[in-house]
């Protein structure tokens, strides 16, 4: 027993999320440790040449302003889009700002996370945490000092998981690859041209996200590649980084997100074929809606395209030595294939129980979790933090509205939906995303961060209050906002959210349509007004439709 250490929480992952959730522990004087297997912070967006994370040219695709925490803006002479040294540069200063170096364990391997057993329970329900007096588990966390190469045991009541869901690379397998006469390798082990010595190389990418693209682009600027392909599945719409001179994020906002997204998605695919055409012109063949997936963002694709410095091919058939044979039946030749082909959530380390509960299957895509945070069994003792896919804004504001909800449950300040409450609404929430995301494995967690912030928020207070905020009400309406909308009322409310949420520039398209919106109720209410019985009359046909008609038709 001598060699337990107990903490009320324990944080798994030092990248953004874990920092986020450190940095709400500390603010409600929690006792926690993160435990981190590297050196230093920062997760991905820490560089190194041969470690996993960014490659050397690497911009998020996300504006600053909708990129950071809600109390550490990016500096004001930032450039939208930041390289991956200044967005490292702005999580240190977040790190520092709250000084939570000093409660991570780094070079600490997580080997298990078990929950403790009844009768090692009993023996512990004596030990006496300071700030987390009522808890429902206890949980047992191994893990391994890479420095002093010893085991190490923490006992804890709460665990916020923030590893991360691209953590083990997937790697695409095709007929005859084995025999391939040149490199074959994971974008994750990819740099830049130079760094990977693939100098007027011959490349051939194997799929199409935000990665692939990048990569794409490098190999031809840096690369001086004398031949590079994209070969892609399903296709792709390409987004650019800007559309009428705003970051393209900025366009994310409610009431464009609350649209039918059939009708939303009709809106975005004219804007970008405005901007480019059509993206069968440049054989992108996309087999989804521009809104069923997670947005590839590049501001230089199409133009490499147009000048053929990079061209698109359909799925690999076979490889035969240097000879790819695509399904199209066109052959080429190649030296080096990177496979860009994502990431599976990889959560080993937890015991087999846990993960039979978490994942929906074996392929261990689908998270069987209330809003992608908790198991209804296992209840707020542990949580996923991170693990969503954001497919128009970026992941900070959701790792930190997470990790919020969190503390607070830990304080009892809020709670969860009883058990049975929570799985109807985990099967809701699947069909929801069904419907609107194409097949794929890595649209099982995707998430409208604006919409689903405001959905958790409203479970602990933090939800943006109309009534609170007036003055506010047509920039919840027409503009993404930032991360500190959710500051603005509710517990951890900031008196600086209000002048954060207002510098976070409202497009000119959406002060257009937001113009002719009011043009359109105002004559609608000057109808209604002169004609109040046909009004009537359409409002109960409506309602008749919908509550009689329709419903006994289904049951026909």
């Amino acid at each position: 027993m001598e060699n337990i250490i107990y903490k009320e929480c324990v944080v798994i992952g030092a990248g953004i999320t874990g920092l986020a959730a450190a940095r709400w522990l500390k603010k409600y004087k929690i006792d926690f440790v993160v435990l981190e297997k590297s050196s230093d912070i920062g997760g991905l967006w820490r560089y190194t040449d041969d470690e996993y994370g960014v490659m050397d040219f690497t911009h998020i695709n996300v504006s600053k302003y909708n990129y950071c925490f809600s109390d550490h803006s990016f500096p004001e002479n930032t450039t939208d889009y930041p390289h991956h040294s200044e967005m490292f540069k702005y999580i240190k200063s977040y790190s520092d700002k709250f000084q939570l170096r000093e409660k991570i364990k780094f070079k600490t391997v997580v080997k298990k996370v078990e929950e403790i057993t009844e009768t090692f329970k009993k023996l512990e329900t004596e030990k006496n945490f300071e700030t987390i007096k009522n808890f429902e588990k206890l949980w047992k966390i191994t893990a391994f000092d890479l420095e002093k190469k010893e085991e190490i045991m923490f006992v804890t009541p709460y665990v916020s998981i923030a590893s991360g869901h691209h953590s083990t690379p997937i790697e695409a397998k095709f007929e005859g690859q084995e025999n391939f006469s040149g490199k074959i390798f994971h974008s994750v082990k990819f740099k830049s041209a130079a760094k990977n010595n693939m100098i007027n190389s011959r490349v051939l990418i194997v799929g199409i996200g935000n990665s692939a693209v990048d990569a794409a682009v490098n190999l031809v600027n840096e690369g001086k590649c004398s031949k590079v392909v994209i070969s892609s599945r399903s296709g792709a719409w390409i987004i650019p980084n800007y559309i009428s001179g705003y970051a393209t994020d900025l366009y994310a906002c409610r009431s464009f997100l609350n649209i039918p997204w059939k009708i939303a998605t009709n809106v975005m695919e004219m804007a970008i074929k405005f901007v480019y055409g059509h993206p069968n012109k440049y054989k992108l063949n996309p087999k989804m809606r521009a809104l069923q997936t997670q947005p590839t963002v590049s501001p230089t694709l199409i133009h490499h395209i147009q000048r053929k410095h990079i061209t698109i091919k359909p799925n690999i058939k076979n490889i035969d030595k240097n000879t790819v044979e695509f399904e199209n039946g066109e052959k080429e030749d190649f030296d080096v294939i990177i496979l860009c082909t994502g990431y599976k959530i990889d959560l080993n380390y937890l015991s087999d129980d846990i993960q039979n509960k978490v994942f929906f299957d074996e392929n261990k895509n689908s998270l069987n979790l209330f809003k992608q945070v908790f198991h209804p069994k296992i209840g707020k003792s542990l949580a996923f933090l991170g693990f969503i896919q954001p497919s128009s804004g970026g992941l900070i504001t959701v790792s930190e509205m997470q990790a919020r909800w969190h503390a607070s449950l830990m304080l009892n300040q809020s709670h969860l939906p009883t058990e049975d409450k929570m799985n109807e609404i985990i099967i809701a929430d699947m069909e929801k995303s069904k419907k609107r995301f194409y097949k794929s494995n890595r649209h099982t967690i995707q998430q409208d961060p604006i919409l689903y912030n405001d959905d958790i928020g409203q479970f602990f207070g933090a939800k943006p209050d109309p009534l609170k905020n007036f003055s506010l009400i047509w920039h919840f309406l027409f503009s993404s906002c930032g991360p500190a909308q959710w500051r603005l009322n509710g517990p951890d409310s900031d008196n600086q959210a209000y002048l954060q949420v207002k510098k976070v520039p409202v497009t000119d398209m959406m002060k257009i349509f937001s113009f002719v919106l009011f043009l359109i109720m105002f004559f609608f209410i000057i109808q209604i007004y002169k004609h109040p019985i046909i009004f009537l009359i359409a409002i109960g046909s409506v309602l008749f439709y919908k509550y009689f008609l329709k419903t006994n038709f289904e049951k026909i």
